[in-house]
C-alpha cells in the first residue's frame, strides 16, 4: 500500500521510569522521487528529580529532548511503505493499557485518500524500524556515524584477509569491502543483512581489559567496532563463520 503522509504518536510504558521513559510524534509525508520529509520530537520526562550523577552514569544528560526536520531517500519511503502495506490498525483505548503497555497512535494517509487511524496489532515491527528512523536522523545530523565494522584474520599461511562493513541509516545501504592482496573489492547487501550481523556482533561481551589498542599483527580473528579496541574472536565460532560468508 503506498501512503502519502503518516503521523505518529509514541510512549513508552508507564512501568518504565525516567531516565528511560520517552515520548515522540513523528510526520512523515511522501515528496518528490518517492523521498520523505521527516518532523521528529522526543521529549524525555520526569528528570527533575534525578541527580546529574545518576544521569551521566547511565549515559544521559540534564535535557536529551530531541528535534529534528529534514529529509531521508526512496528508500526510506520504500520500506514504510512495506510496513503500511501489512499492517493491522485496532482501535485505541487507553484505558485498556497495562502498566507494561506502549501507547501507540498512528494515522495512514494513502494515495486514494483513505485515512486510518489505530494502533498497529503488530507493534514490534514498528517499534524496530522506527528506532532506526531516528537513528537515521542522528547520522544525518552528525550526532552518531553510520555502523562499522572490520573483521581481521591474520594467519601465517594465508596472510592478512580483511573485511569492512559500513551500514548507513541514513541512506538504508550496507557495504562491504574486502581487501586481499591489497586490493579492495566492494558489493552491496540488502539492509535486512544488518539486523542480523548486529544481532550476532552483540551478542558477545567483549572485554575492554582483553583488547589490544591498536591495529594488531599477531596472528588471530579480530573484530573492531569503530573504535581503538581489537577484539580477538577465534572461539565465536558462529560469529566467524557469519562474517567470513559476507
Amino acid at each position: 500500500m503506498s501512503f502519502k503522509s503518516l503521523q505518529i504518536r509514541y510512549q513508552t510504558a508507564r512501568s518504565l521510569p525516567a531516565p528511560y521513559a520517552y515520548f515522540y510524534t513523528l510526520t512523515i509525508d511522501k515528496i518528490a522521487g518517492n523521498a520523505i520529509q521527516v518532523d521528529l520530537a522526543i521529549t524525555y520526562p520526569d528528570r527533575d528529580d534525578i541527580d546529574d550523577d545518576e544521569l551521566i552514569a547511565e549515559g544521559y544528560t540534564r535535557d536529551d529532548d530531541y528535534v529534528w526536520s529534514g529529509q531521508l531517500p526512496r528508500a526510506w519511503w520504500e520500506s514504510l511503505s512495506n510496513l503500511v502495506g501489512k499492517t493491522r490498525l485496532q482501535p485505541i483505548n487507553e484505558d485498556e493499557l497495562d502498566e507494561d503497555d506502549d501507547f501507540w497512535d498512528i494515522t495512514i494517509d494513502t494515495d486514494n485518500g483513505n485515512k486510518t487511524q489505530g494502533k498497529p496489532a503488530k507493534a514490534d515491527d514498528w517499534q524496530y524500524l522506527m528506532q532506526e528512523l531516528i537513528q537515521a536522523s542522528y547520522e544525518v545530523v552528525g550526532r552518531e556515524r553510520p555502523f562499522e565494522l572490520t573483521f581481521l584474520t591474520i594467519s601465517g599461511q594465508q596472510g592478512i584477509q580483511e573485511m569492512r562493513m559500513m551500514a548507513s541509516f541514513a541512506e538504508r545501504t550496507v557495504k562491504i569491502t574486502s581487501v586481499e592482496n591489497r586490493r579492495d573489492h566492494t558489493k552491496l547487501l540488502p539492509w535486512s543483512t544488518l539486523q542480523h550481523v548486529m544481532g550476532q556482533v552483540y551478542n558477545h561481551d567483549y572485554d575492554p581489559d582483553d583488547a589490544l589498542p591498536k591495529r594488531p599483527k599477531q596472528e588471530g580473528q579480530w573484530l573492531n567496532l569503530g573504535t581503538e579496541e581489537w577484539h580477538e574472536i577465534s572461539d565465536y565460532r558462529a560469529l566467524v563463520k557469519l562474517l567470513k560468508g559476507l
